[in-house]
């Protein structure tokens, strides 16, 4: 089960967060195994960000995956994300920063794998 966090510094209305969720687990498809069902997607809006010392608009994704997945397919989807981001949101893809990370144990539903 793939987990999303995503902070952004805007703020969001539910009616948009949903938007966007639907927007994302529409492409996670693009890594295999990945799917709007089998994904959780956490968004946190109002989220103070700073660079360079100086107060800015962006966001941060923190992609979190069971297992090690495809580089390409990583790639494929991390620019699908800097996309809807800046369609949805007007957040350009040089204020997005993104992380993923496969770990090799994960617990859900009651079980750990």
């Amino acid at each position: 089960m793939p987990h999303l966090d995503i902070r952004v510094s805007k703020m969001l209305d539910a009616e948009k967060k949903h938007e966007l969720q639907k927007e994302i687990g529409s492409v996670m498809r693009l890594i295999p195994g990945k799917t709007i069902s089998n994904t959780v997607i956490s968004i946190t809006d109002r989220c103070s960000m700073f660079n360079d010392g100086e107060a800015i608009e962006g966001a941060f994704v923190d992609v979190r995956l069971y297992k090690e997945s495809p580089g390409d397919s990583k790639k494929a989807f991390s620019e699908k994300l800097f996309a809807i981001l800046e369609t949805k949101l007007g957040i350009p893809p040089d204020r997005v920063q993104m992380n993923f990370i496969e770990l090799p144990n994960w617990a859900s539903s009651g079980s750990y794998k």
